[in-house]
């Protein structure tokens, strides 16, 4: 499915997500992240060995809502699956492209410390393929007055 440029323009312009992964089947999990995409895959980058990496093992379906960073009223709902899991080098690599983009730096180091330096743990980014988008414009409401 293709990525609306606005929905891309928003990634690009420091959109946060909320992702909701199943725990078991009463329960979900949701966290807020960074977010990026390529071609028309959604990815997403996380730590290994998090609940949410065994969640998503589990049960490859997951709903993204990414918000517009500056229009609260504007967001787009994704439901797809993790059709891929990446755990190399290219991983670590994202998430400091992705840090640099949020944060202006590497991801939790100054740029003059290496990854095996700070010793963080290893990353791996899902590509989700998308198989609905949802798009919610919508328009503030007045405050009521009092009676």
């Amino acid at each position: 499915m293709q990525l609306p440029n606005e929905l891309k323009q928003t990634i690009d312009n420091n959109a946060f997500c909320a992702i909701a992964t199943k725990v078991n089947e009463k329960e979900l999990q949701n966290h807020l992240m960074w977010i990026d995409y390529a071609d028309n895959k959604i990815l997403i980058n996380t730590e290994q060995g998090r609940k949410k990496t065994e969640n998503i093992r589990l049960d490859p379906y997951l709903t993204v809502v990414i918000f517009h960073p500056s229009e609260m009223y504007q967001s787009w709902e994704i439901r797809g699956t993790v059709e891929n899991i990446i755990q190399d080098q290219s991983a670590n690599d994202h998430i400091d492209f992705l840090s640099n983009r949020y944060l202006g730096k590497p991801y939790k180091r100054p740029k003059e410390v290496s990854w095996e330096q700070a010793n963080i743990k290893s990353r791996e980014i899902w590509e989700v393929t998308v198989d609905k988008i949802i798009s919610m414009v919508s328009r503030p409401q007045e405050k009521s007055t009092s009676e």
